[in-house]
């Protein structure tokens, strides 16, 4: 029979000669084993080694419990402290790793920061203790392992694709300067998840063997990679692929092809104008698209016909690259979610009307426009009228005017009934940023006294505006809308800081802007 271990106390009460006896039993040690170890996943390492010198029963859960996490901020005086206050704690964790002995791990968790980082004169080898508790982890057929390493060293280290190789490992986390190189292509992986950051990847084979030989990969992520221009994803697994690579050479050319692939982030950008990146897409099924920072010099995104979401924030350096843009937005006519930043909301409206032939199914609506100016409202207008359908509208502005001599008053909210637009109808959330002028004002009153089915509708203005907004209060609206009002003390025109501030920033404003203007074949530029 198993021994219960128990903690026996004795009392007395003064005045009675009666003994009562209290037992205080051990229930940690009467727990099932996988009960344990989900308590233990959410004991940091240093915590998990004090229980299990607690008892011989606690001793083998820690010693066998499928999660570990190893992060360096634990350790706050580990900093600055000796080589050999170091050591002894990656003995430590050298010790516990080896006497798991075969138990398998289901994941892994390591955050380091070298100590050279800290201390110049250092002779610690940590690099090479790391990789030992890898191939621990790799021996215990770990299923995840995160591996998230400060290298502070001239020379990158070089990652052994051992890794890779792992029959067990269903997700891979690498945030760590080193090289990478391609595993074998006869090789085969059971990856499902799959996240590299600041690695370099030395060749394009890489690629390749993940197209080959990761049959089961669902998720991609490549963060500040470098070292390669060409990357070829060909997968008819891969369900998501985040692409954040804004630093990325000039001549990246980026290929992507997978049937079942439904999400796609792209963050990549170059300060010049490049002629030679690229980017060729076939995803048919493709359901939510985040796009951000440059356009390719030349983009191939094909027809996205299932697309759901589309989120765009990328720099308009000229008419050619709106007309680009608008031909991606023509290229999705089953949108739904639609997030234009303000680099595409001022190219489209500053076109003046244009055909919304992306517009038909559209329901929810988010803009950010720099303020409600008299010469954006007709382009506006016809923006709105394509979408009925729309039930929420989002309306971002920006806080300081840096156009104060752009009229913003010129429309009333009997312009707005005149549009007969038939969205109005169907509004039911509303959140709009209030900018200088009356335009935005008068839009929130026609919003408010003809959108029925009005639920909740949420005002931001700025101080100036107050009593404006106590008269937009008074209007009518649909019985049973919320409307909330919310003061920005930053937003508006007034000058809180120095002249010379704000002449300082519009001047700022005018040369980023002309700088994005730019034309680089007149300069001679590749």
């Amino acid at each position: 029979m198993e021994h219960k271990p128990k903690l026996m106390a004795t009392a007395s009460r003064q005045g009675q000669g009666v003994h009562a006896e209290r037992i205080m039993i051990d229930r940690l040690s009467n727990l099932p084993d996988p009960i344990a170890h989900h308590i233990f996943s959410f004991v940091d390492l240093k915590d998990i080694v004090r229980v299990g010198c607690t008892s011989k029963r606690c001793r083998q859960f820690h010693l066998s419990t499928p999660t570990l996490s190893f992060n360096f901020n634990e350790f706050p005086d580990m900093k600055k402290s000796p080589c050999s206050k170091r050591l002894e704690v990656m003995n430590s964790l050298d010790r516990l790793l080896a006497h798991r002995r075969n138990d398998k791990l289901k994941r892994f968790h390591i955050h380091w920061v070298p100590h050279n980082r800290y201390v110049e004169d250092c002779s610690c080898d940590e690099s090479f203790r790391i990789m030992t508790w890898v191939y621990d982890a790799v021996r215990c057929e770990v299923e995840e392992l995160d591996l998230d390493i400060c290298v502070h060293q001239e020379t990158p280290l070089a990652l052994s694709s051992f890794m890779f190789l792992c029959d067990s490992l269903r997700s891979l986390s690498v945030n760590m300067k080193c090289v990478l190189k391609a595993p074998p292509l006869d090789s085969s992986s059971n990856l499902k998840k799959l996240k590299l950051r600041e690695v370099c990847i030395v060749d394009e084979e890489f690629f390749t063997w993940i197209s080959c030989c990761c049959k089961c990969i669902k998720e991609l992520g490549l963060h500040d990679i470098y070292g390669v221009q060409n990357i070829t994803i060909e997968s008819s697994s891969l369900e998501s692929f985040v692409f954040q690579c804004p630093g990325l050479s000039a001549g990246c050319n980026l290929n992507i092809s997978g049937e079942k692939l439904e999400s796609l982030h792209i963050y990549w950008g170059n300060i010049f104008l490049d002629r030679k990146s690229s980017l060729n897409l076939f995803a048919p099924n493709l359901k939510s698209l985040i796009w951000s920072g440059s356009l390719f010099s030349h983009q191939n995104v094909g027809k996205l016909t299932c697309l759901e979401k589309a989120e765009l924030s990328l720099k308009v350096k000229s008419g050619k690259e709106f007309d680009i843009i608008y031909e991606i937005l023509c290229s999705m006519p089953e949108v739904k979610v639609l997030i234009l930043h303000k680099e595409i909301t001022k190219a489209l409206l500053k076109e003046g009307p244009i055909p919304t032939l992306f517009c038909a199914r559209i329901h929810y609506l988010q803009m950010h426009i720099e303020g409600l100016f008299d010469f954006l409202v007709p382009a506006m207008v016809c923006f709105f009228r394509g979408m009925p359908s729309l039930n929420t509208l989002y309306l971002k502005s920006d806080q300081i005017n840096f156009h104060p001599e752009a009229r913003s008053s010129g429309f009333d909210a009997e312009f707005w009934k005149s549009q007969n637009l038939a969205f109005i109808k169907k509004l039911r959330l509303v959140n709009i940023e209030l900018s200088n002028g009356s335009n935005g004002i008068e839009l929130a009153r026609y919003i408010l006294e003809h959108a029925q089915n009005l639920e909740k509708m949420a005002i931001v203005h700025s101080p100036e505006q107050s009593n404006a907004i106590g008269k937009l209060n008074e209007s009518k609206k649909a019985p049973n809308a919320i409307v909330v009002f919310e003061e920005d003390q930053e937003r508006g025109t007034r000058k809180h800081g120095p002249r010379a501030f704000w002449l300082f920033s519009r001047m700022l404003q005018r040369s980023l802007d002309s700088i994005w203007s730019l034309n680089f074949d007149d300069y001679g530029y590749p």
